[in-house]
């Protein structure tokens, strides 16, 4: 059989084949090669396109700002009342159906440890109390007296005294304190200024003045 020779290419009919493959290969890598690269530049700007197209098919969601929580609890004051500080504790033990009044044979403190109790005499009102094994009314001292109008018995049983001023619901209030006294002498019931204190108008609450 006549053997046939490309000239020029050095290669015979026998080495189509093998070199005809390397070319068609080099041929594939070289597409792969350009298609890698359209892809990388072309699917980043679909992407971009994907997404603002979504963002302006999906309605914006309305932000609302959470309003702070709300106490539940009421004010400790009325509002024409200041804060309570160092006062004490002055609300009256309310008797049902007669607001602070006093009563004879009501139980009362006299200091810290003392127990007596209200008497009515037609010059006024004593506090009673047993010293040095019998019954003694225990002497007044100060600018106020003991007075069913003015006077009355805290939650606690002490014994507070009002001044009326000029500006209605402010007061100056005094506490019944004892004072001196011995093992045979009983004390005297001094009247303390506290200052000026605040009422509401129900006798209810109270607090310190706020200044004008």
């Amino acid at each position: 059989m006549a053997m046939t020779h490309a000239p020029g290419t050095g290669l015979g009919p026998g080495d189509t084949g093998r070199f005809g493959h390397l070319r068609i290969g080099r041929r594939t890598a070289i597409v792969a090669v350009v298609a890698l690269v359209l892809a990388a530049v072309v699917i980043p700007f679909g992407l971009h396109a994907l997404d603002r197209d979504r963002a302006l098919a999906e309605p914006a969601t309305a932000t609302t700002a959470t309003p702070p929580p709300t106490s539940t609890h009421p004010p400790q004051h009325d509002s024409a009342l200041g804060a309570r500080g160092d006062l004490p504790a002055l609300l009256p033990a309310l008797l049902p159906g007669h607001g602070p009044t006093l009563r004879a044979g009501q139980r009362v403190r006299v200091g810290d440890v003392t127990l007596g109790s209200l008497r009515r005499t037609p010059q006024g009102w004593q506090v009673v109390v047993r010293w040095d094994g019998r019954q003694q009314a225990l002497p007044t001292s100060g600018p106020v007296g003991l007075s069913a109008a003015t006077t009355w018995v805290s939650r606690t049983g002490l014994l507070y005294t009002r001044v009326p001023t000029a500006t209605a619901g402010r007061f100056t209030v005094y506490a019944w304190q004892p004072e001196g006294g011995s093992a045979y002498t009983a004390p005297t019931l001094g009247a303390t200024p506290l200052g000026a204190v605040c009422f509401d108008a129900a006798f209810t609450d109270f607090g310190g003045c706020p200044k004008a």
